[in-house]
Parts: structure tokens; C-alpha cells; sequence
């Protein structure tokens, strides 16, 4: 059994790795979206399934900021509507992590260097920013959006008469969009990692941010009053800041090593051109060397063979004077 999980594990990897080198037929994308989408419909439904064992506490929370606010609902399955309505909102909002790890997982290939710790650091990153989005949502903007729909308008004739499902669906709306809203800065890391943004750029472009702010919190927080308006704007503005910051310092570690990277290059070159030198004059030297010593080696030659010619010929001649 272990081997077999052995191999299985290594078969997925060499499949990673193939899917990373060579281009992967359409049919294999479907599938691999479709084994995806399986696993978030499988974590959404067990959350659910989590949230129905605890739905008493779940729905306090969920009434508490209508403060004592009476509600009703007009068909004889509103009770059991609202109650799906609370664990599949619930199972989604705590199912954001995985939703974000399987589609850093699926565009993987698109991602730059050292992509399992970003998915992973990714996944960590997504699930605390939505649980901080749910809680801004849930103590902040929440009480003083309710505060205002439902006393605002209301004379000795008018009275709120909300039912359960539109309450829920709103509040679901509400905390899964804060939820999101705190995504900004991972949402701005993760274009960076695919296509470089310039901090500079980004900063040019606060004033429409800033805008789109005010009027996501008119939307979230319809009240004339200018301090609810700025509790809402305020943390979005905040979290398009921190993503800049956090662009900033990645673009310029990746430039520092970039540069390192470039002066030990620079540096290997060096050295190649200098042992290269070295090399040619010790070739040079050996050269002379070896000049020099066949040079020495034919002038003693030459100095050792007159002697013994002069010796010949004087030998040669005695005989010659003696006859």
C-alpha cells in the first residue's frame, strides 16, 4: 500500500512537471477545472454541514446586529429556506481559503518562481484577511447599515416589516463582500507575481481608488453621516495602501537579487578572463622557456662538436706525415 501511494505521489509530480514543460491539451484543463470545482463544492458542503450542527449559535450572531429587530417569514418553508440560506452562506465564507488555494493551484503555471510557497503563504494570507473583512463587517459597518434602513425612514404609519430571507441575504452580501474587500492586497500581489506593477503607477491611481471607495461604502452604509461613510471607505483605502507597501518591498527585494545575481555573473566572467590570461601567459612563458633551453641545448652542441673535429683530423693527419 505504501509503495503504491509512493508511486501514485510521484506519478502526480512528473505530471506537474510535464504540465509545466509541455503545452497540455484543452480536455486536461476541463478536467483538471472540474476536479477543482469538485473539491470547493465538497468543502462548502462540509462547512455547511459543520455550521447546521452548531445553527442556534450561528443565527444569534447573525441577529444580533438588528438589534432586537423582529422578523418574519410568508411561506410555510421560509424556516427551512432560511436555515439552507445560512449554511451555504457560511460554508462559502469559510470555504474562501480553499477556494483561493484551488485556483492558485489550477493557474500555477502562469505564476513566477517559487510558486508552492506563494499558493501556500497565498491560501494563509486569503483565509486571515477575510476572517479580519467578516469581523470589520460583522462589528463595524454592519450595526450602523441596519441602524439606517431600518430607522430611518420609519413615521407613526411606517413601520419595518423585513422577512428573515431578505434580512440573511443581505447580511450575507454584506459580510461576504467585506470579506473580499480585505482580498485587495493579496488580489494586487498576485497580478504583481504575474505581470509587474509599478508602485509609482499605482499611487497615480489612489484618487479613483479613494473614489470607488466612498461609493462602495454609500452602497454598504447608505447615511448622510460622514463618520459611518469614512468607517467603511477608511479600511478599504488602508487595504489598497498595505498591497502597494507589500508590492513595493517584493519588487525590490526581486531587484536586489537581481542585482546580486548580476555581480556574481559579472564576477564569474572576471575570473574566467583572468585565469584565461593567466593561462595564456603561462603558455607564453612555457614557450620562451622551451626556446631558451633548445637554444642553450644547439650552442652546446656546437661548442662540444668542434673539439672533437679537430681531434679527428689531427689524427687523420699523423699517419698521413708519418708515411
Amino acid at each position: 500500500m505504501t509503495k503504491r501511494r509512493h508511486q501514485k505521489k510521484q506519478t502526480t509530480r512528473e505530471t506537474q512537471k510535464l504540465s509545466h514543460n509541455q503545452s497540455v491539451p484543452f480536455i486536461e484543463h476541463v478536467r483538471e477545472l472540474r476536479r477543482r470545482f469538485f473539491v470547493v463544492a465538497l468543502s462548502v458542503l462540509l462547512f455547511g454541514g459543520i455550521t447546521y450542527a452548531v445553527e442556534q449559535k450561528v443565527v444569534a450572531l447573525l441577529l444580533k446586529p438588528a438589534h432586537g429587530q423582529q422578523f418574519i417569514y410568508t411561506s410555510p418553508g421560509g424556516g427551512i429556506n432560511f436555515l439552507f440560506q445560512v449554511c451555504m452562506y457560511a460554508g462559502i465564507a469559510l470555504s474562501i481559503p480553499v477556494i483561493v488555494y484551488q485556483v492558485l493551484k489550477y493557474i500555477e503555471p502562469l505564476l513566477k518562481r517559487e510558486s508552492a510557497r506563494f499558493i501556500a503563504y497565498g491560501s494563509l494570507i486569503s483565509g486571515l484577511l477575510a476572517l479580519g473583512g467578516m469581523v470589520f463587517g460583522y462589528f463595524i459597518g454592519l450595526p450602523n447599515a441596519l441602524h439606517f434602513l431600518l430607522h430611518q425612514f420609519t413615521t407613526q404609519q411606517i413601520r419595518p416589516l423585513v422577512t428573515i430571507q431578505s434580512y440573511m441575504a443581505f447580511v450575507s452580501v454584506y459580510m461576504l463582500g467585506s470579506a473580499l474587500l480585505f482580498q485587495t492586497p493579496l488580489i494586487l500581489l498576485f497580478i504583481n507575481r504575474i505581470k509587474p506593477l509599478r508602485p509609482k503607477g499605482l499611487f497615480k491611481g489612489e484618487r479613483w481608488v479613494i473614489l470607488a471607495s466612498f461609493v462602495g461604502a454609500g452602497l454598504m452604509n447608505p447615511t448622510p453621516n460622514i463618520f459611518a461613510q469614512l468607517l467603511v471607505a477608511g479600511p478599504i483605502i488602508l487595504m489598497y495602501q498595505v498591497g502597494v507597501i507589500l508590492i513595493w518591498l517584493v519588487n525590490r527585494s526581486g531587484r536586489k537579487d537581481s542585482a546580486v545575481a548580476e555581480l556574481l555573473a559579472r564576477d564569474i566572467e572576471i575570473q574566467a578572463e583572468r585565469l584565461a590570461k593567466f593561462a595564456e601567459n603561462h603558455a607564453r612563458l612555457r614557450a620562451l622557456a622551451a626556446e631558451k633551453k633548445a637554444a642553450a641545448t644547439q650552442r652546446t652542441i656546437d661548442v662540444g662538436a668542434t673539439p672533437d673535429e679537430t681531434q679527428s683530423v689531427s689524427d687523420y693527419a699523423q699517419p698521413a706525415m708519418g708515411s
